[in-house]
């Protein structure tokens, strides 16, 4: 089956999947590496031709943006080093891994891009105070519109690899693509509505647009620290711990459920009530019975405490 290099799956089987079977390296950690690299090498290519052009026309809109692109090479460094540094084993001093140094990377990302809205939004409000010509003509259009397209692409590249590996921070690095994505476009538009008099069009859409970036970072920042300060595993993730070990036989209630998240790395602990005429052999086999189901639903370390239940 031919695989579309568009799509990005050319880009998967080469650097996930056979970095994975041939080298070893773990699928997460590829998966990272790859996103980051293809959002550095993208964002310098674009830098270049827009500044280069922007330079050989004059506009300053474009060297404005192109500036606005490279800027985003520091989020894509921040997932680089934060997937690397996340994929490090247990040590003396991290008995669980270092898988919240990438929840660490994405505050950070959240963070830059709430800074890049309120930056975004103080530029759209001082061009809606007091407008003015966006210059470059055609140049402007083709160019604005073929870097909103790229980076819409690479938005959603990162977004697919995040969901495929449930990594928020790929979610924060989609976000500033696609942030700069909607800054193109709108130089694009702005310089069309411009050219017939309407200079209000582009400030207006900035500001709509400023608002939705800074309300994505805010929420990612929100999550981000509810994980890393320990927050408590949701209702529905509840639920399906207590119904699949419900499911196992001789299993009659469960409770205090404790799920630990440590990035890449979840350890889950629960208490289960057996018949208290239940040998100990037999408890100690439900109890890995119980682990066993619960490793295969939530990917984590799970300990089974098992106690008896008095009729």
């Amino acid at each position: 089956m031919r695989l579309n290099l568009f799509s990005g799956e050319w880009l998967k089987k080469k650097f996930i999947v056979e970095k994975h079977r041939n080298k070893g390296i773990d699928t997460r950690l590829a998966t990272g590496l790859l996103e980051a690299w293809v959002s550095i090498i993208g964002n310098v290519v674009l830098f270049i031709i827009k500044f280069a052009i922007g330079a050989f026309i004059g506009s300053i809109s474009i060297i404005a943006d192109a500036f606005h692109t490279l800027s985003d090479v520091l989020s894509s460094v921040v997932v680089l080093f934060g997937f690397k540094l996340s994929s490090k084993g247990p040590d003396e001093e991290h008995p669980y891994g270092h898988g919240r140094i990438e929840i660490i990377a994405t505050l950070i990302i959240s963070i830059l891009l709430i800074i890049t809205g309120l930056e975004f939004i103080k530029a759209s409000v001082e061009r809606l105070m007091k407008p003015i010509t966006v210059g470059g003509g055609w140049w402007v259009v083709i160019v604005m519109t073929a870097s909103a397209v790229l980076k819409e692409w690479m938005a959603r590249f990162a977004s697919e690899l995040g969901h495929e590996i449930s990594s928020s921070t790929l979610e924060a690095d989609a976000w500033h693509h696609r942030s700069d994505a909607i800054a193109s476009f709108l130089v694009a538009v702005g310089n069309l509505a411009a050219v017939k008099g309407i200079y209000w069009v582009d400030p207006l859409l900035g500001v709509g647009v400023s608002i939705l970036i800074i309300y994505t970072g805010w929420e990612l920042a929100k999550s981000s620290s509810h994980t890393l300060i320990g927050a408590s595993p949701s209702s529905e993730v509840i639920e399906n711990i207590c119904s699949r070990a419900k499911s196992i036989s001789g299993v009659e209630d469960v409770h205090k459920i404790q799920v630990h998240d440590y990035g890449n790395h979840k350890e889950v602990s629960l208490h289960v009530e057996v018949d208290e005429s239940m040998d100990l052999l037999s408890a100690h086999d439900l109890a890995d019975e119980v682990e066993k189901e619960l490793t295969q639903l939530l990917k984590a370390q799970i300990v089974v405490h098992v106690e008896p239940r008095s009729r």
